[in-house]
């Protein structure tokens, strides 16, 4: 087999050293060798079917990852909001139905207000320390920014970087989804959102 080296010089089947070179290297038929899935002759197909039992494509993750996300959102996803004054107020994120606007309700009062930003409205979503330096927020590496056209911003902050991800990620993609409604609609190509 090439340039292969051999572990030792004995035939695996016999074990005699006359009729192997030394260069060669013995595949057994008893652990499969080299090539494990030779000698029971399963497809490339098999093989691909075979190696998703143990779980999900990436994809799949990745389309339980929105929709749960989603789930949560539209129930009131708890989230921390960033204060300009310092500290953050926690609150509570929904999301419609139809993925168009994001309400933001204080969680400590049940009949609080709502604030509602339209998912269009959101020019950049930033993620770390810096998308919150021009506006005052003190925003750090578990930190999301929402940047608003009206030149105001949104910061949160997240327990960890996999969530502080999550909702940067999703959020992008309603956005961009949103604006593609509406340039369906008016006849222009989308803007994307600028994520940082």
């Amino acid at each position: 087999m090439g340039n292969a080296v051999a572990a030792n010089t004995s035939c695996a089947a016999c074990h005699c050293e006359l009729t192997r070179k030394s260069t060669e290297m013995a595949v057994s038929h008893i652990d499969g060798g080299v090539y494990p899935h030779a000698h029971h002759g399963k497809t490339y197909e098999e093989e691909a079917d075979a190696q998703y039992l143990d779980g999900p494509p990436e994809v799949e993750k990745a389309q339980n990852v929105v929709k749960n996300f989603v789930r949560c959102l539209i129930k009131g996803l708890p989230v921390s909001l960033l204060s300009v004054h310092g500290g953050t107020a926690d609150c509570l994120a929904f999301l419609d139905r139809r993925l168009t606007q994001l309400e933001l309700q204080r969680a400590d009062r049940v009949d609080a207000k709502r604030r509602q930003v339209n998912l269009e409205e959101i020019a950049e979503v930033v993620v770390g320390e810096y998308g919150g330096q021009d506006f005052n927020l003190p925003t750090d590496s578990l930190s999301v920014t929402l940047v608003l056209d009206s030149g105001q911003a949104i910061g949160f902050r997240f327990d960890n970087d996999e969530d502080r991800d999550t909702f940067a990620l999703c959020l992008s993609m309603f956005i961009d989804g949103r604006r593609m409604d509406i340039s369906k609609n008016i006849g222009q190509g989308p803007k994307p959102v600028h994520k940082v």
